[in-house]
């Protein structure tokens, strides 16, 4: 019985992400009618297939991928560090892959490397592993803490991170205006070429944090606790770090830096499922998906809200991350989770 309600949820959150994309695909500063979306995958030369071929689905695809990268690196944070406030964005790890596709933008690092890694990818990679091992390494020096501790200094170091970004923009200000938008998390230009450049990473930072989740569920015991329990903590605290910061780079060369939806997304399904929500084996995947739901909705509404001009994405996010995130700190069932 169990099983076949998991696959009824599935299936039903399947289909709210499949809705979400086509809202995506419909609505913009050109709104299309639903025969028109018919029309784009039955008239190859029409307007319609222009736009959603052209334009549309490859944003929306990316759109839909950095969702899920967020999402579900927050869930793993949130279970790995038992800190149901951690996310990639409050601990600053988009903000460390951010300053490193910065480097990497600005000094001209831009040709695709040995024909298949884009300097951008790696570097986004790069900045977001230094800060993932830093805030680890903050959380091993602080167990007998309150785990507020490590949300201050994982802020603490985000805004770092963010003042060295400006910093650098600020000596290159002929390239500061896309890059600012960029930094505000925009999805607007993005093309089939950032798609090809992310899938592979994305998919191995999924499968890498779907297969840790078992092991994950494991800290709810506590690290002591864990490793009583034969978990090798060493080991995936590493892999939890590297898969984290994987995703967390695809999804800044994606889109920039957008906040919050590694908050918000592992809380809905929590407070949907349950107690069922709280099991790595459905967390992470769940969370994925309503990630992508999420991002999706920002970022559609970012493209109409002032038409035919558009918002970052990131800032819609942030308006809804804020409230929420204040919301937490004063729940005291989240504190103490």
């Amino acid at each position: 019985m169990k099983k076949n309600s998991t696959i009824l949820q599935l299936c039903l959150t399947i289909l709210a992400v499949l809705t979400a994309l086509i809202i995506s695909l419909l609505l913009g500063s050109q709104k299309l009618s639903f025969s028109q979306f018919i029309q784009a995958f039955t008239q190859k030369d029409s307007f319609a297939s222009t736009v959603i071929w052209g334009l549309r689905l490859p944003r929306s695809i990316l759109v839909m991928i950095s969702g899920a990268l967020l999402a579900s690196s927050g869930a793993c944070f949130q279970m790995y560090f038992r800190n149901s406030l951690a996310e990639p964005g409050i601990i600053g790890i988009s903000s460390g892959a951010t300053l490193g596709a910065v480097i990497a933008q600005l000094t001209g690092a831009g040709a695709i490397l040995f024909g298949t890694i884009s300097p951008i990818n790696l570097f986004a990679f790069l900045g977001a592993l230094f800060a993932g091992f830093v805030i680890t390494l903050i959380s091993t020096k602080t167990k007998s803490q309150n785990s507020t501790t490590l949300l201050l200094c994982g802020t603490a170091l985000g805004t770092f991170y963010a003042s060295l970004s400006s910093i650098i923009l600020i000596t290159k200000i002929k390239q500061i205006n896309g890059i600012y938008t960029w930094i505000l998390g925009s999805f607007n230009g993005r093309s089939w070429q950032e798609f090809k450049l992310i899938i592979v990473p994305g998919i191995i930072a999924l499968i890498l944090m779907f297969f840790s989740a078992n092991k994950l569920d494991l800290m709810n015991a506590g690290e002591e606790g864990a490793r009583a329990l034969g978990l090798k903590t060493e080991r995936l605290r590493l892999v939890v770090l590297i898969c984290a910061s994987l995703a967390v780079s695809a999804a800044v060369c994606a889109g920039g830096t957008i906040n919050f939806i590694g908050l918000i997304a592992p809380h809905i399904v929590k407070k949907i499922y349950g107690v069922k929500g709280t099991k790595g084996m459905f967390l992470i995947p769940f969370s994925a998906m309503y990630g992508s739901i999420l991002l999706l909705l920002s970022d559609t509404f970012a493209r109409v809200v002032i038409a035919p001009a558009e918002l970052p994405a990131g800032l819609i996010t942030s308006l809804l991350g804020a409230p929420f995130f204040v919301s937490l700190i004063f729940s005291k069932q989240e504190i103490s989770r």
